[in-house]
């Protein structure tokens, strides 16, 4: 019994000191359970607790101004414009987080509302309406059981289409699939067949050798934008922006991917820890972080600082913007800076690992 026990206990010390070498295993074990309680039971909510809102008072009057007051003072709405025209309500809703625009005229109340994200619209819709409605009744002193009516529009997708929604996300996911994951766990194939060493004695650079790689999964993705580009369509959603600046921003999003898949692929050598990586690093975080599940609006301190340097974030950011809003380029400029620096940097930070290899 003791010679067994002896034999348990050495596989035992064995398993645990292979699980505090391996740094992915570490990662997967101990960091990421973590990172999953603080994001779901802290950082992640679907309840939007500061709906930015711009007001407009179409001339002066007294009860404009209580009306905003009152609105101001909800602990979910915060007053963050003024406007002065019918004509700023477009450019109010694509420049930062404004969600709604309440005009307030002598013929009512209206209410205009960014239909292009339309679950997070239905949250604002009801709590603007709640307090439009009372302050109606306070005014004008009527029963409560009379509920005044608010003249309600949708900018960008009047029909409240819940494609408009989902769509950008999972173009999202698609991109990181195959943009990141394939080519990183190809490029992780060629280390462990040893087949990298071989193509490096052929008179290829490094430069060549990883765009030969990323070529193929490039041309699958501009097959995937070409579909997505059809699809929306086929879901009535129409790409009311520039179709050159949304082949751009897909185009830019899908080489970000390829470059964060080879900087994983060219510092880690195992398959298993490759597609981890991927999934923990890039998959997970863009998905949940990005916007496309959860508003970012939501998230707060460090949170949701990482989640503004995701390029998932940047991606839906000026999807939305360009597709949805018909934006130029000047509104997404941040968004394509954002991409093109992080690819830049994967690329950068990629090639001493790959230098390394060679060496071995």
């Amino acid at each position: 019994m003791s010679g067994r026990t002896g034999a348990i206990k050495a596989i035992f010390v064995k398993e645990f000191r292979h699980i505090f070498r391996d740094i992915v295993s570490c990662l997967l074990l101990f960091i990421m359970p973590a990172v999953i309680l603080v994001m779901f039971g802290y950082a992640l909510s679907f309840e939007v607790h500061h709906h930015e809102v711009a007001v407009l008072c179409v001339g002066p009057d007294a009860a404009a101004e209580r009306l905003f007051e009152r609105i101001d003072a909800n602990p979910k709405l915060k007053v963050t414009q003024r406007l002065d025209r019918y004509d700023q309500i477009g450019e109010a809703m694509t420049k930062g987080n404004t969600r709604a625009v309440i005009i307030y005229s002598g013929d009512g109340v209206e209410l205009y509302l960014d239909g292009s994200s339309p679950a997070f619209s239905i949250g604002v819709r009801s709590t603007i309406e709640a307090v439009i409605s009372d302050f109606i009744l306070d005014e004008n002193r009527v029963p409560e059981s009379v509920r005044p009516e608010i003249n309600v529009r949708y900018l960008y997708n009047p029909a409240s289409n819940r494609e408009y929604m989902s769509v950008p996300g999972l173009v999202l996911m698609i991109f990181i699939l195959v943009s990141s994951i394939a080519l990183g766990t190809s490029m992780n194939k060629e280390k462990i067949n040893g087949t990298f060493k071989l193509l490096r004695l052929t008179p290829v650079t490094n430069i060549q050798l990883v765009i030969g790689k990323a070529l193929p999964y490039f041309l699958i993705s501009l097959v995937h934008i070409a579909a997505i580009y059809f699809i929306c369509g086929y879901f009535h959603i129409q790409i009311v922006g520039s179709v050159a600046l949304f082949l751009l921003i897909c185009i830019l999003f899908t080489l970000c991917c390829q470059s964060l898949g080879l900087l994983i692929a060219a510092w880690f050598d195992r398959p298993l820890d490759v597609v981890i990586l991927s999934w923990i690093v890039l998959f997970i975080p863009n998905v949940f972080l990005s916007g496309f599940v959860f508003p970012t609006t939501t998230m707060e301190g460090v949170i949701r600082l990482m989640a503004e340097c995701l390029p998932g974030t940047s991606f839906i950011d000026a999807f939305r913007s360009v597709a949805y809003m018909g934006c130029g380029f000047g509104e997404i400029l941040k968004p394509v800076i954002i991409l093109l620096g992080e690819t830049a940097a994967a690329v950068l930070l990629s090639l001493p690992g790959m230098k390394r290899e060679l060496m071995r």
